[in-house]
């Protein structure tokens, strides 16, 4: 999966860049500047990581 990939499930699924930033624990510039190349596959992994946890606690508060 590529950065574009990653920036598009980010959209869809209505998670920010700032939101997966917090969760990796870095600042949210840092986070950006990630997508000026390609990334690497843990950075991909930890950026799906993250979105799951979102996506989890975001599901978790609906109940």
């Amino acid at each position: 999966m590529g950065s574009q990939q990653i920036k598009e499930l980010l959209h869809k699924n209505n998670v920010y860049m700032w939101q997966v930033a917090r969760k990796l624990g870095i600042h949210e510039t840092t986070f950006c500047k990630w997508f000026r190349d390609e990334l690497s596959q843990k950075q991909e992994q930890q950026i799906l990581s993250a979105m799951g946890q979102i996506l989890n606690e975001r599901k978790e508060g609906q109940r």
